[in-house]
């Protein structure tokens, strides 16, 4: 079994925790995934290869926006989105080929948002391919697109429509490169101009959706019977991991400070978002736990007792559950451990499903968002800042929200999902 984890540590740790929970129930499986992650991966007993390409890390374009953004404007998210597509053909030529020989002798392979191109290796190996998303993907009149940055819905015809329009946008940027590939290394016909997402509607096995019932419930009437949301996919425990003492001693010196990180991209327009953020904290008083993330890390945030800084690979299902609050992006990964921890999220979306699930957090009262980047001044972070940490009422319900999540045992329900398709490539 190979799983194709292209992408940045929010694809790869969950298809790690899949991985794990697979080997466990004793199908041995490797991790497709770029090279950073070998220890990540390796330190947990699971197989990995490398993939030489990672378009992933050409997502942030620039310091002025990030592609497939639109919160620098859009005009600017367009102009990123062009650049990052430009310069990302090589990378994803790279990655297709390194993939397509990691998955040589698969018996089976499971294939994430960012490797849908995994059905075509399915195709050429003649191998079962099981999409596996952490997000919803699969088409529904009930709301649009999660992939859409902008929120609003004008019916159920246009929800339907936000689905095809995205399905396109993904498909027809990389069609040309796809198609060589399949062609020249793969040695199958060409997909046709419409793409290949009738792998993911007709196909003889299941999607799997590594996300919460409890937090995004299926759509009604509208999505196939085998397309199953089985909780989200948490890995457990960092071997030989143990916290910095500087780190516990700042945690238990006062009240349970507030987190704040942004992912491995970091955000869009970091300078003047870690200075807001900065001015927003020196007006709170609030004590504060800062992760860097991205190219430029929020460091200038320490000074003072009631700062510190941690290192990124501080596990967040440790940190989490001794902060009052976390501060992020919107990742799906970020996201599931602030809901996992009971504690409440303000989440500042930059691109793509961080919107969805800022709307999720929001929709169901267990945090707050900020959809808007003239929004983000100061005074009103700040305010952010003081609402969560006084609200009662939403702490609650992060603690209710948390409990039914950490009983759904995601992992489980999507292995034993897979066990048809295992017992028949054993």
């Amino acid at each position: 079994m190979v799983l194709l984890a292209a992408g940045t540590r929010g694809d790869v740790q969950p298809f790690l925790a899949l991985a794990r929970g697979l080997q466990e129930a004793g199908f041995p499986a490797v991790i497709a995934a770029a090279p950073r992650f070998r220890s990540l991966v390796e330190a947990r007993g699971v197989g990995f290869a490398p993939l030489r390409g990672n378009p992933s890390d050409l997502m942030a374009a620039g310091s002025g926006s990030m592609a497939a953004s639109v919160s620098g404007g859009v005009a600017r998210g367009i102009v990123s989105t062009v650049r990052f597509l430009r310069s990302a053909q090589e990378e994803y030529r790279l990655m297709l080929d390194s993939a397509a020989a990691a998955c040589r002798p698969a018996r089976a392979i499971l294939a994430g948002l960012s490797s849908t191109w995994g059905l075509s290796i399915g195709e050429a190996l003649g191998v079962p391919c099981v999409f596996c998303m952490l997000q919803p993907f699969g088409r529904t009149r009930e709301f649009p697109s999660a992939l859409l940055p902008v929120r609003f819905s004008l019916g159920r015809s246009y929800n339907s429509l936000t689905y095809r329009a995205l399905e396109q946008a993904m498909w027809q940027p990389w069609r040309r490169t796809t198609n060589a590939w399949r062609t020249h290394t793969l040695r199958v016909p060409p997909l046709p101009l419409s793409g290949p997402w009738r792998g993911l509607y007709a196909s003889p096995f299941p999607c799997l959706y590594g996300y919460s019932p409890a937090v995004a419930p299926p759509p009604p009437g509208d999505w196939p019977a085998d397309h199953l949301v089985t909780g989200f996919w948490y890995l457990d425990g960092e071997p030989g991991w143990s916290p910095p003492p500087g780190l516990e001693r700042f945690l238990s010196s006062g009240d349970p400070p507030i987190f704040i990180g942004f992912g491995s991209m970091g955000t869009s327009h970091r300078g003047a978002s870690q200075r807001a953020i900065e001015r927003a904290l020196q007006a709170s008083g609030l004590r504060a736990v800062v992760s860097p993330g991205g190219p430029e890390a929020l460091l200038h945030l320490i000074d003072g007792s009631k700062r510190t800084v941690v290192p990124g690979d501080v596990p967040h299902a440790w940190l989490f559950p001794r902060v009052s609050a976390v501060v992020h992006h919107g990742g799906a990964g970020t996201t599931a451990e602030g809901v996992r921890a009971g504690v409440p999220s303000i989440i500042l979306p930059v691109a793509a499903d961080q919107y969805f699930w800022a709307e999720r957090i929001a929709e169901l009262g267990v945090g707050l968002r900020s959809v808007s980047r003239s929004t983000l001044t100061p005074g009103a972070i700040a305010d952010l800042f003081v609402r969560v940490s006084k609200d009662t009422e939403m702490r609650k319900r992060a603690g209710l929200l948390g409990g039914k999540v950490r009983a759904e045992r995601g992992v489980a329900r999507a292995v034993k999902a897979l066990m048809p398709i295992l017992g028949s490539t054993a």
